[in-house]
């Protein structure tokens, strides 16, 4: 059962009468398994809640409510989900090429299908019981993000370094038969899963269209630490070229067949192949934008509407710092500031010393790196960080240090700037409204 914590005054919750210390004990008449229970029927029109009162009282409730609408309650700790660790051992684990001595939560390898379907983290199916498969049928758990990586199974297993993993695309049938719906990634090696493998990827994943909805294709992150593990190459200009060619033309052909393009690489790609990126629209609903799929796409939308709202530069002199693969396109914006309104900024490439300088995205940057880099330029007024810098839940650097002690260290104002291109304006510019 769920022992609620909290009811938020106003909720569906809140107007059958829930309070702090009462319980749910079924959904539906079906005993609650766990918190996926409630996030699953969070997300439909009609059901019954069991509910055990702190009084002792067990009463049913039926409820009708908009799709949209929560039940507004917060439960326990204990209720929540402690991800699941993985079986594998990928042999491009990032996981594995981190160096000693960083938190302890961060050499935790999670594989976790709830958490697939409560918080969008991708799985590989390998470690799922029989049970939880009949669930996950029966529930219609959706939508699911998985690593799918080769739909040759030889070449999965061995990439996954998990010789006793099931075969994929029948699992994937099963669900899809069963109303699931699932996201899809390959992480691309060279001469591992990409040229014929990456193609039968395609072209099978496309078969089970629509309950495969999206495939993203990224490419492998290797860093300097990779002693004793697989040689890996990496994706270098030639090579993003070969993939891009080979998924924009499978991707023109699904849009004529389904009017979806269905498979997208990520900005990586593009920027080390040096080719201009798709259009806003090309992206559709940008289902695969956590994977780095058409980011920067959306944030040059942002941008460009920011562009036309605000009339004016800020008078302060700004320094912005990004990551080696951003570097480029965060000038170009800067530069466009500068022609229409006289912005005074700085962009500022940030090399990875800490992982290596092959790791080129902003989200791996570490605040000694930044501060290395800035101690040999002139600052502005104000210095601009990108919050994938920090952790989501908390103004923390990856490698430990807080905001505040990199405030001090910088010397500076620092703002931190949100993964949108009107806010990255708004930083910039200002203006009646």
């Amino acid at each position: 059962m769920l022992k609620i914590l909290f009811v938020e005054p106003y909720s569906v919750g809140a107007e059958i009468g829930l309070e702090q210390g009462d319980a749910i004990t079924h959904f539906n008449n079906e005993p609650v398994v766990d918190i996926l229970d409630y996030e699953y029927f969070e997300g439909q029109e009609c059901f019954s809640v069991t509910i055990l009162a702190k009084t002792g009282e067990s009463v049913v409730v039926d409820i009708e409510k908009d799709v949209d609408e929560t039940l507004g309650l917060v439960f326990e700790d204990k209720h929540y989900l402690t991800p699941r660790a993985c079986r594998n051992k990928c042999i491009f684990c990032f996981v594995d090429q981190l160096p000693k001595g960083m938190r302890k939560s961060l050499y935790f390898k999670d594989d976790d299908w709830r958490m697939s379907f409560a918080a969008g983290s991708y799985v590989t199916f390998t470690n799922l019981s029989e049970d939880e498969k009949q669930r996950i049928c029966d529930k219609k758990f959706s939508p699911l993000y998985v690593s799918v990586h080769a739909t040759d199974d030889v070449v999965r297993r061995n990439m996954l370094q998990n010789q006793t993993a099931a075969e994929i695309l029948p699992l994937m049938q099963k669900f899809g038969k069963s109303g699931v719906t699932m996201h899809t990634q390959i992480v691309l090696c060279p001469d591992v899963n990409d040229k014929d493998v990456l193609q039968k990827s395609l072209e099978d994943l496309y078969a089970l269209y629509p309950m495969v909805q999206t495939l993203s294709v990224v490419p492998v992150g290797l860093t300097k630490y990779r002693n004793g593990l697989k040689d890996l190459k990496m994706v270098d200009e030639k090579i993003a070229n070969e993939v891009l060619d080979m998924v924009e033309s499978f991707a023109k052909k699904c849009y004529e067949q389904s009017g979806t393009h269905f498979v997208y690489c990520s900005d990586e790609f593009y920027v080390t192949a040096q080719r201009k990126i798709p259009s806003y629209e090309y992206y559709e609903n940008f289902a695969q934008i956590e994977n780095g799929v058409g980011m920067l796409a959306k944030f040059k939308r942002e941008f460009d509407e920011g562009k036309e709202v605000f009339s004016r530069a800020k008078n302060k002199k700004f320094t912005i710092a990004t990551g080696d693969s951003a570097f480029e396109f965060i000038s170009s914006l800067v530069d466009e500031l500068k022609d229409k309104f006289d912005v005074k900024a700085d962009v500022v490439m940030i090399k990875n010393k800490f992982f290596g300088e092959s790791v080129t995205v902003s989200g791996l940057l570490t605040a000694p790196d930044i501060l290395y880099t800035l101690e040999s330029q002139n600052v502005g007024d104000v210095l601009l960080l990108p919050r994938s810098l920090l952790r989501e839940t908390e103004d923390v650097f990856l490698d430990g240090m807080t905001l505040d002690e990199f405030k001090i260290k910088v010397g500076k104002e620092v703002q931190i700037v949100e993964n949108d291109g009107f806010d990255f304006c708004a930083h910039l510019l200002e203006g009646d409204f």
